[in-house]
């Protein structure tokens, strides 16, 4: 399975719940992730730009941006963004067979 990052910002909607404590989050999102067949990893509140960082592994980007969009879809985040980690080894012997001369002038 891939590693995926979530990077977000908490909408006014989604603040509020969370201060609330009606509700735990990380349950909320394990079960989310467990209902697509990913495994959550962690669950962390930041600081800086993002207000929360959430790791899971995942079969296929697509079953990330499903989950990405539901959550954009619930009204919970304001900016919601994915990362997949990759292997910079396989990259890098990749990058030995691509053919590129650049431009001249």
């Amino acid at each position: 399975m891939a590693k995926y990052f979530f990077l977000g910002t908490y909408s006014n909607e989604g603040a509020a719940g969370l201060l609330s404590g009606a509700t735990d989050r990380k349950a909320a999102i394990e079960a989310l992730t467990q209902s697509v067949g990913g495994k959550l990893i962690s669950v962390d509140i930041t600081r800086g730009k993002y207000d929360a960082c959430v790791v899971v592994e995942a079969d296929s980007f697509d079953v990330a941006g499903a989950v990405a969009l539901k959550v954009r879809a619930s009204g919970a985040m304001d900016e919601l963004i994915v990362l997949e980690a990759v292997d910079i080894n396989k990259i890098a012997e990749t990058a030995t067979s691509v053919n590129y001369t650049p431009p001249q002038g």
